[in-house]
């Protein structure tokens, strides 16, 4: 499990580098905009997403199944939220984008367990790092496992020829999406705020929210990596 660990811990860190790259670009756009004609682009945006809230339901749903395609063919769901986070707002963004992108997850985990289940456990073979996961797949190795810095397709598939449970699956996924995408959406939420300390508040939430699960996954590297000392 010390190899777990340290690629869950590799690849917090990485995606925490991009989501403060987010943030930061965010930042930075907004403030620019404060001074200069884009001003005018926060007032069209504000307009923008009235006429998507005047859809209801319906523009979330769109969106949900968007998001639930697009996860499933390999486009990263940091970018889905974000978006989602700016067309509705961090608490239906997060909602529509989590929930979209496990449902994604969740298609090609069917998927390879019905049709590509032998060509994907070759390629598992060569990670011995995750026989421990596909021995005995558990929520939480789950939630850990999706810290990884591999594609989420990837991942996705690699569990559909484990032996873990749909419903450990689903709960692990949603688990451990959560943190990012809770950052992502808090970060496109910000750049559709026409108020630059609300905007500030979210940046700055979103940087605590990833700097939190960084901490979260090296105290779990570091448990793993010393047994003796837990």
């Amino acid at each position: 499990m010390s190899a777990l660990g340290a690629e869950a811990a590799q690849g917090v860190g990485r995606e925490r580098r991009l989501i403060v790259l987010l943030v930061l670009a965010v930042a930075g756009f907004i403030l620019l905009a404060q001074f200069t004609p884009l001003r005018a682009w926060l007032t069209n945006t504000q307009e923008w997403k009235q006429h998507v809230r005047e859809f209801g339901w319906q523009s979330r749903a769109a969106f949900l199944a968007l998001t639930a395609l697009a996860v499933l063919l390999g486009v990263p769901r940091l970018v889905l939220a974000a978006t989602a986070g700016l067309l509705f707002g961090f608490a239906e963004g997060v909602a529509v984008s989590l929930l979209g992108s496990v449902l994604g997850s969740y298609g090609l985990f069917v998927a390879v367990r019905r049709g590509f289940r032998r060509r994907v456990a070759e390629q598992a073979q060569r990670r011995p790092w995750l026989a421990a996961l596909l021995r005995k797949p558990s929520l939480m190795k789950v939630f850990w496992v999706r810290q990884l810095p591999l594609p989420g397709a990837a991942l996705n598939a690699i569990l559909g020829v484990s032996e873990i449970r749909h419903r450990i699956f689903l709960g692990g996924t949603l688990l451990g999406y959560l943190p990012l995408n809770l950052a992502a959406t808090l970060a496109g939420s910000g750049l559709g705020k026409a108020s630059l300390t609300a905007a500030a508040v979210q940046l700055m939430a979103a940087l605590a929210i990833i700097n939190a699960a960084l901490w979260l996954v090296w105290r779990r590297f570091k448990k793993t990596a010393n047994p003796a000392s837990t």
